[in-house]
């Protein structure tokens, strides 16, 4: 049945494009760079364990270079600065390259996206 298969919306090349041009523009301005990196950071801090093994696995720094950049995305989303689709997508290809890294990376990008749009359940007790 491979009439219905779903054609893979990430590849190497569409991966690597992404990569190339935001990290270029991420860096470029530090009202998105700061903010990227705090963001990646703290999910970072969340998933200690499973940013150490995905760098043990590709390269030490990796997880949380493209954490931030994948908080670049949003942020310049909500500045209107990219479409949100464009988030959308780099969200997804985080989790097409680090998932078979290591199962469930993918958390790692939707926990970003919710501190990003602000669409998590807020503590406000204690």
């Amino acid at each position: 049945m491979g009439w219905f298969r779903r054609r893979p919306r990430i590849t190497d090349e569409i991966y690597g494009n992404l990569m190339t041009s935001f990290g270029r523009v991420v860096d470029r301005d530090p009202l998105v760079k700061l903010p990227a990196a705090a963001l990646a950071e703290r999910v970072a801090g969340e998933f200690a364990a499973v940013v150490e093994e995905l760098d043990a696995k590709t390269y030490r720094g990796s997880t949380m270079y493209h954490l931030r950049l994948l908080a670049g995305a949003w942020i310049m989303a909500r500045e209107g600065a990219v479409p949100r689709a464009t988030a959308e997508v780099f969200e997804e290809a985080f989790a097409w390259r680090f998932e078979p890294v290591r199962k469930g990376s993918g958390a790692l990008a939707r926990r970003l996206s919710e501190l990003a749009n602000g669409t998590f359940e807020r503590e406000t007790l204690g």
